[in-house]
């Protein structure tokens, strides 16, 4: 029988892990809020009760439900995986622009030949750690919303906005839910106006949508101009002019603007829903005060914007 009890301790007291004060008599009530942004290069970065945080200290704080504990660590880790990954790629790809960059005085078909494929390498390897890194930020925010719900549930009102993201075929499209429920931009802004600083969050995110998209569309013509150029009959016949360096830059640079308006619409979203569902509750971000480094990101910013 004593063996039996000490089996029964034992294992309860290896459920209730003690070494986190917030598991003391597994009160959800005492659990902080936690808020999630994302860094320049688009990777995940945590803040409970206003300060950063590591994903360990977060995989601690969800272990009151192991299966999403478990879940957060291995979608982190992708995630993290697929930054390295899309960097690689974009590594390829500025290596072909400098080996075209190195040969511009003798520019021809050939080279032009070598750095077009290259090119669609280090695409095609950024396109997939950059499809790695976004689906992998998706899950870890649905993971902290339902998270943030379970612990502060009876605190609530009647309403609880979550949002999604995904890629139309031209930009992103951010989505609010309440529960399973789309909602329509009219419910959106009879939800918000009754909170105009929240309603104001969700407006700037908007705005940054729409640069982001208007920068995806010059992108794209610039990107036709480029392919229509070097299959063009002149390309074919002659050496290339100076003109597809700077072209190319251009879309380079495009490409990276329309990414950081994106980000910045993503935590601004997070933002004015964290403050629509919390409230006072939800004790602001604290300023880095210094570039801080989290694998391959860089911590840049108070809120992420």
């Amino acid at each position: 029988m004593s063996v039996l009890f000490l089996c029964f301790f034992s294992i309860v007291s290896h459920g209730q892990d003690t070494s986190f004060e917030y598991f003391s008599e597994s009160k959800y009530k005492d659990y902080p809020i936690i808020s999630l942004r994302e860094n320049f290069f688009g990777n995940p970065v945590y803040f409970i009760e206003g300060t950063k945080a590591g994903s360990k200290e977060v995989r601690a704080y969800m272990e009151i439900i192991p299966g999403d504990a478990n879940l957060f660590a291995q979608t982190h880790t992708k995630t993290i995986s697929g930054t390295f990954l899309g960097i690689g790629g974009q590594a390829l790809v500025l290596g072909a622009l400098g080996y075209v960059y190195n040969n511009r005085s003798g520019l021809n078909n050939d080279i032009v030949r070598n750095w077009f494929f290259m090119t669609i390498g280090g695409g095609i390897t950024s396109g997939i750690g950059r499809q790695m890194n976004r689906q992998g930020v998706r899950k870890i925010n649905g993971l902290i919303e339902n998270h943030n719900y379970l612990v502060n549930q009876d605190q609530l009102g009647s309403v609880y906005l979550k949002m999604d993201f995904r890629q139309n075929f031209f930009g992103e499209k951010i989505d609010i839910y309440d529960g399973p429920n789309l909602l329509d931009k009219a419910r959106i802004r009879t939800l918000m106006e009754e909170k105009p600083k929240v309603y104001a969050d969700y407006r700037k995110a908007l705005n940054q949508q729409k640069i982001s998209f208007g920068l995806d569309m010059t992108s794209l013509a610039v990107d036709i101009v480029v392919i229509a150029y070097i299959i063009s009959p002149q390309f074919q016949s002659s050496t290339p002019s100076n003109l597809l360096i700077p072209l190319i830059f251009t879309n380079i640079g495009l490409g990276i603007a329309s990414s950081q308006y994106r980000r910045s619409a993503r935590n601004l979203t997070r933002h004015a829903l964290d403050r629509y569902n919390f409230g006072d509750r939800l004790v602001p971000i604290v300023k880095q005060p210094s570039l801080e480094f989290n694998g391959p990101s860089v911590t840049l910013f108070s809120m992420g914007f």
